[in-house]
């Protein structure tokens, strides 16, 4: 008889069975970096956009028109040349301009439709932005699906 190796039957299930355990432990820590990625870049973009909207109004004495998700408001297009603002933004979003609203006068909204994020997520990235308190303050999340960051009070 010819003796051939290979693996037996349960060295394969403990070497899946380790592995396993390996995957249960790295994979949230390696869903909560991304998350902390995907959350720093969300604010770098948004303090970029907010700076680019405080340039323009600077320079024009008054902020530019509303405009809807995705599309770059009249007059925005040299601020906002190389930003990403027309993309979906790292939460998943896009983003939109809202001037002269009723309870906003220049705010950045970030929709979050069709996605949800979580308010620990959110809260998360409110403390490194503001107060920390989503109901109050310069980042707001008002409802589910959009969170706004006001320019100008």
């Amino acid at each position: 008889m010819s003796k051939r190796s290979a693996f037996t039957l349960i060295e394969l299930m403990i070497i899946v069975a380790i592995l396993t355990n390996v995957l249960l432990v790295a994979l949230p820590a390696f869903i909560r970096s991304r998350n902390m990625a995907q959350n720093t870049r969300y604010i770098s973009d948004l303090r970029t956009i907010a700076g680019a909207f405080e340039m323009y109004a600077a320079e024009n004495n008054n902020y530019p028109p509303t405009a809807t998700a995705s599309v770059v408001p009249i007059g925005m297009a040299v601020y906002l040349k190389n930003i990403p603002y027309t993309a979906r933004n790292a939460i998943g979003g896009q983003w939109y301009w809202t001037y002269n609203g009723p309870s906003l006068p220049a705010a950045i909204v970030g929709s979050l439709s069709p996605f949800t994020l979580d308010d620990v997520r959110m809260a998360d990235i409110d403390t490194r932005i503001d107060n920390g308190v989503l109901a109050t303050g310069a980042w707001r999340k008002p409802d589910t699906t959009h969170v706004y960051y006001i320019v100008e009070q």
